[in-house]
């Protein structure tokens, strides 16, 4: 059975959820900064907006000249706030675990996701899938993200990048050549500018010429193992696996039935987010130290609370310190209502299953 993996980016992460944050600048050209604190200007723009990005504003750019370039247009400047995207990220990763069989977060805005014994190798249902957490994006965190589908990481990754935002592209394993032959060279993931440089002076200009020049003559200029690899790259090959990072936290939300601050109403979702979190206590085999609550309130602000006890599995204590937590949210919050509630759990702890008799 051929694999399919799956790759989704969420669109423009940080600017996305700033604007989410901000109602005032949605629809603005958005750009997050990392400032060195030296001078007001200072830095590197970390990311942009879509509509940012039009005006040339990107990824890397020194702060001067972002501004010099948005003067006397209405563009926001914002520093980043890594413990916010964080919070949100860990969020969605929980939820698009959920939708795979194995999952590899590489960044904080994507992942790839093998989907392949959940779908039993079929495409349809994979495509559904991929539609299923794209609409849960949008619906539980307002938010878009493009996502690649096909028999490898390395398509996967150029599939999600082909229809930004919000897109979703397949590229099935006898499409593959066609898909990649008239992209540019340096749009094949994992080819820099230096080998794109390279590639040029010989002649390359795109996956075709690539896959069509001479191995031995290749190897001439890069060796032989990245002649191979650029080869490889040029016809969709790549045999990589999807590999699962250990997990830092385990963490189940969801949304309430109506925004409310009634206590006994977010008890009750308390006991339904313990219900699932047991499930996945015990699927990973892990103890916790740390417990935490998470609040959303209507206006999408998050914050969290958290107790540490002495190591443990037990699920019970999970839910009573949710609940004290809660009261003590509650408390110092008297007028929010709350639009979404989680729990999490963290430092982790992994045993290894033990052998029941069934087993031998």
């Amino acid at each position: 059975m051929k694999r399919i993996i799956m790759h989704v980016d969420l669109d423009s992460f940080y600017a996305s959820l700033e604007e989410n944050r901000d109602p005032a600048i949605k629809g603005k050209p958005v750009v997050i900064c990392v400032y060195s604190g030296r001078s007001e200007e200072s830095g590197a723009v970390s990311t942009s907006n879509y509509k940012a990005r039009a005006f040339g504003i990107k990824a890397g750019m020194p702060i001067v000249i972002a501004k010099r370039i948005a003067k006397g247009k209405d563009v926001v400047f914002l520093p980043v706030d890594m413990d916010y995207y964080r919070e949100i990220s860990e969020r969605i990763m929980d939820l698009m675990e959920e939708e795979s069989d194995t999952m590899e977060q590489v960044s904080i805005d994507e992942a790839y996701l093998d989907v392949t014994e959940l779908t039993d190798g079929n495409w349809d249902k994979a495509i559904e899938i991929a539609k299923s957490i794209k609409e849960k994006i949008s619906s539980q965190e307002e938010l878009t993200a493009s996502v690649g589908l096909s028999t490898n990481k390395f398509v996967a990754k150029i599939a999600s990048d082909f229809q930004k935002p919000n897109g979703l592209t397949v590229v099935k394993e006898e499409e593959i050549i066609n898909f990649l032959k008239y992209m540019p060279v340096s749009k094949l993931h994992g080819i820099g500018e230096k080998t794109t440089k390279a590639l040029n002076d010989l002649g390359i200009q795109t996956a075709k010429d690539l896959s069509e020049y001479g191995l031995k003559e290749l190897e001439e200029v890069f060796g032989k193992n990245k002649a191979r690899l650029l080869h490889n790259k040029s016809l969709g090959i790549d045999d990589s696996p999807v590999e699962p990072r250990e997990k830092k936290q385990l963490s189940r939300i969801g949304t309430l039935k109506e925004d409310t601050n009634d206590q006994n109403v977010i008890y009750e979702k308390i006991i339904e987010l313990g219900k699932d979190m047991e499930i996945r206590i015990l699927k990973n085999n892990v103890s916790f130290r740390t417990v935490s609550i998470i609040t959303i309130d209507t206006e999408l602000k998050t914050q969290t609370k958290s107790d540490t006890i002495p190591q443990t599995r037990e699920i019970q204590k999970v839910i009573n310190i949710s609940k004290v937590l809660l009261e003590k949210y509650l408390k110092e919050n008297p007028d929010k209502k709350l639009r979404r509630f989680g729990i999490r759990i963290s430092n982790l702890e992994f045993s290894k299953a033990q052998k029941t008799l069934d087993d031998f």
